[in-house]
């Protein structure tokens, strides 16, 4: 690396560490991502760009629950919870508080967009028209990518801090 903050590997596998003891917090750099974190930021964003027409569907002509049977919904939040617990591979209160968190952000960005998935199958040119899709993917992925990097600061801080 080229700058001088000391760096080391965090329970999530992001890197954590210190500006060199000036006090101040530096912003997450490329180091700092991980491919598990780019992968989860790029499917949230895909999940929140079909959950967008999830919500535009419920809103209109279908109800939640249309587009798969319930209890599927409720698989998806356990297997989330399972696969981030596994991830972490400890039994810690942080450990538990993330695959908590991961599992109703992207549990309930899998039911709407499963619901925005099938109104996009009956209705295509919702999205189509004017390629209005691409616009809502765009704001999707910048969205998601803000939330990335604002987790990676307030993990940087909170390491930092302690």
């Amino acid at each position: 690396m080229s700058d001088d903050r000391e760096r080391t590997g965090g329970a999530d596998g992001a890197a954590t560490g210190s500006d060199g003891g000036t006090g101040s917090t530096a912003v997450p750099s490329t180091d700092d991502t991980t491919g598990y974190g780019l992968t989860l930021t790029l499917v949230g964003a895909v999940l929140l760009a079909l959950a967008y027409y999830g919500l535009v569907a419920i809103r209109g002509p279908r109800q939640l629950g249309q587009a798969l049977p319930q209890p599927f919904y409720g698989l998806a939040f356990a297997a989330l919870f399972a696969v981030e617990l596994l991830q972490r591979g400890t039994l810690s209160a942080t450990a538990l508080a993330r695959a908590i968190a991961l599992a109703v952000v992207y549990g309930g960005l899998f039911v709407f967009a499963a619901e925005g998935a099938a109104y996009l199958w009956a209705y295509p040119q919702v999205a189509l028209a004017g390629y209005v899709g691409v616009t809502v993917f765009a704001g999707a992925l910048v969205v998601a990518v803000l939330v990335y990097v604002g987790y990676l600061t307030v993990i940087e801080g909170a390491a930092s801090a302690s």
